[in-house]
């Protein structure tokens, strides 16, 4: 039976093992010597008062993670998703279509109007994203400065 959840403290060692096994795979191929990180992330969205994040089980094992948080913006509230991922298990069978699905029907109680991402172009995440509704917004580049 699939169900989905608000994701909670709880759900912080079963997520971030999920993380592990999912991004180890091609094409990200991460390799992780501890959990520890990835535990410490999770519990630090948690902290954030406008932390949103949500998971997606299948008889009591978490499949799938969405870890973001929701952001003001002059036309009302955007949620941003830091995090998506799919047991690797479970991916290409619509599990994933499925969960993004039920955030957007939450998103949209909650009033929100709108959901925004960034994701590594030409991996199949941008294509299951833009399979799923969303657009790529030319003009726009992402930037960043190591500290």
């Amino acid at each position: 039976m699939i169900s989905y959840s608000l994701l909670t403290s709880s759900d912080v060692d079963e997520c971030a093992e999920l993380y592990i096994l999912t991004y180890k795979e091609k094409p990200w191929s991460e390799e992780w010597d501890s959990s520890q990180p990835i535990k410490t992330f999770i519990r630090t969205h948690l902290q954030n008062n406008f932390f949103k994040g949500f998971i997606m089980k299948i008889n009591e094992q978490i499949i799938g993670v969405c870890i973001g948080f929701q952001k003001p913006w002059p036309m009302g509230i955007e949620y941003y998703i830091d995090e998506f991922f799919i047991h690797p298990a479970f991916q290409g069978k619509g599990f994933g279509k499925k969960f993004m699905t039920e955030i957007e029907k939450y998103c949209l109680n909650d009033g929100l109007n709108a959901i925004l991402l960034n994701t590594q172009k030409g991996y199949k995440s941008e294509t299951f994203y833009k399979n799923n509704g969303f657009s790529e917004h030319n003009g726009l580049i992402i930037l960043s400065k190591d500290l």
